[in-house]
């Protein structure tokens, strides 16, 4: 994985603080015939964490710069281990 360790834990817990505030799980979108990405990139936006590429402000919280040395597969092969779903 390209992202780095320090940003991949800002994501991983503003991600799975998102799955335990919001609730929802893969089955939910399953049921509903949304797809295991969607339920990824849904948790990412829940999450209020900003991707950015190094050009704006920087929280060290709220913000990561993955987008300065990685792309948008990068943080999707981020948010599959984090959410351990494929």
């Amino acid at each position: 994985m390209k992202i780095t360790p320090e940003d991949y834990a800002i994501l991983e817990r503003a991600v799975k603080r998102a799955m335990s505030v919001t609730g929802l799980t893969l089955d939910n979108y399953t049921s509903l015939g949304l797809t295991a990405k969607r339920f990824r990139w849904d948790l990412l936006a829940h999450s209020k964490i900003h991707i950015g590429d190094g050009s704006g402000p920087a929280n060290s919280d709220t913000h990561v710069n993955i987008y300065a040395y990685a792309n948008k597969l990068h943080v999707d092969t981020a948010l599959r281990k984090i959410t351990n779903t494929r």
